[in-house]
């Protein structure tokens, strides 16, 4: 009897070496599933079948639908790990090939993050995975119920167009990620051309934010640093609008000191301007986890 054909592409051989690996579950039942390979150009076709005499005629068509179930669920395995990236990667290749390699490379990064993450903000990643992985497995389920002859590749492409799509549409959101974060790099090495250049104008600031959300900065002595830049920076703040965020970056690189102290870092919501701060300043940036300083603005607080 026969139970399913499977047909492979050669540039998807790799899938026949998981097959191989998969289909040893049928011996848990005793029973052999036969298999005949035929290679035609560059066409792999599996072939599988089971002797009737092995198998309880009452039981066949129970039998073909485990055996279904179990290589669809293989299959959705193999899609969503092996060929996925393999996918994604072609897709880049052929829709954004002015792209070079490397610049690839980082998008995929990006991409795959992206799909280990969607839809998962309130979820574990195991269950978006799981998520994921049963609408494909419910689809295949499908296609096998009505033919037991598949070409795995021309599934995909024919039968799951609707996560092509998805692949497609996460591709553009990891070409936008990838642009910002290059764009991102850019002004960071642009900031620290700006601090390198620049001689100290001060030994230590330390970087406080206060309980209304705005950063303060003083001295190793203690004390409040106000300079007439910063303060006319405020006053443009105001006027036009810039974060308090930007502001404490643009002072920063005004004083250009040569040592800058974090202070209550877990409180600070927006966490990105720490390492902002880090990135452009790098080695000059320490995090503070308890000192002096700290403990005399928690008491101003607490009075």
């Amino acid at each position: 009897m026969q139970l399913m054909v499977v047909v492979l592409n050669e540039c998807w051989k790799f899938i026949y070496d998981r097959l191989e690996e998969k289909i040893n579950f049928l011996k848990e039942d005793e029973i052999t599933v036969h298999k005949e390979c035929y290679k035609q150009g560059k066409i792999i076709q599996i072939e599988y079948r089971v002797k009737d005499s092995n198998i309880n005629p009452s039981t066949i068509d129970d039998f073909k639908h485990k055996f279904q179930y179990y290589m669809a669920n293989v299959f959705s395995d193999i899609i969503m790990y092996d060929m996925e990236e393999k996918i994604a990667y072609k897709i880049l290749s052929t829709d954004y090939y002015y792209f070079g390699l490397q610049e690839r490379k980082s998008i995929l990064s990006h991409f795959k993050k992206i799909q280990k993450n969607e839809g998962c903000q309130y979820e574990e990643d195991a269950t978006c995975v799981a998520r994921r992985k049963q609408k494909i497995l419910g689809q295949i389920i499908d296609y096998l119920e009505d033919d037991n002859r598949i070409h795995l590749e021309g599934f995909v492409r024919f039968r799951l167009k609707n996560y092509i799509e998805e692949l497609e549409n996460n591709i553009e959101r990891a070409i936008e990620d990838f642009l910002m974060e290059k764009e991102y790099n850019e002004f960071i090495r642009l900031l620290r051309y700006f601090v390198d250049i620049q001689d100290a104008k001060i030994d230590t600031v330390n970087v406080l934010m206060s309980q209304d959300g705005k950063y303060h900065l003083y001295d190793d002595r203690n004390s409040m640093i106000n300079n007439e830049y910063i303060e006319d920076l405020a006053s443009e703040m105001v006027e036009k609008d810039i974060s308090y965020e930007d502001l404490l970056i643009s002072a920063l690189i005004t004083l250009a000191p040569k040592k800058i102290i974090m202070h209550f870092s877990t409180k600070i919501k927006k966490k990105e301007i720490i390492e902002t701060i880090k990135n452009v300043f790098s080695e000059r940036v320490c995090i503070c986890s308890g000192c002096d300083l700290c403990l005399s603005i928690k008491k101003i607080k607490q009075e």
